[in-house]
């Protein structure tokens, strides 16, 4: 059982394009053997370098993804499949300004609402701290991963305005 943690910022406009909402597949014969046999993914990456090539390779199926943007983090999911996109056909086909071979899918996707500073507590970092793209140390992951998504979505539920 995969037991790692990452917090992913995000840019909104790609991020609702290919994660808040699945992408057909269907319509594109040439995409990349990982994703020829699925009709439906929710498609996101890691950018190329910049340190981030150890970090991607630690990735597995299951981990659990904190996805953020602007001092909130805005979803959870589970990592499904990694894979090198050496064509860079998810990238080019489906990102602005966002040009890069690592990409994964994105199982269990579920919309949140938490401040920054809500998730820093749960891993012991400082309320203002604001992380890249990382792995979360094995020693500050001190819950379940089950126990923490439910913990977000609970936040979410509870501090929601009453018209939604």
């Amino acid at each position: 059982m995969s037991e790692n943690v990452f917090l992913v910022p995000v840019d909104p406009e790609n991020f609702d394009r290919t994660v808040r909402s699945a992408v057909d597949l269907t319509e594109y014969d040439d995409r990349p053997e990982p994703l020829a046999a699925v009709d439906e993914a929710r498609l996101w990456a890691v950018s190329d370098g910049s340190g981030n090539d150890s970090t991607f390779e630690r990735m597995g199926p299951d981990d659990l993804l904190l996805f953020y943007h602007d001092g909130e983090y805005v979803a959870t999911g589970r990592v499904g499949e990694t894979f090198a996109d050496e064509d860079r056909w998810v990238s080019g086909t489906f990102w602005t300004a966002f040009p890069t071979t690592r990409v994964y899918t994105v199982e269990s996707f579920t919309p949140v609402s938490v401040p920054k500073r809500g998730v820093n507590t749960i891993f012991d970092y400082s309320a203002s701290y604001t992380p890249g793209f990382m792995r979360v140390a094995d020693s500050r992951v001190t819950r379940d991963l089950s126990t923490i998504e439910t913990a977000l979505d609970a936040y979410t539920k509870k501090n929601r305005p009453a018209d939604d």
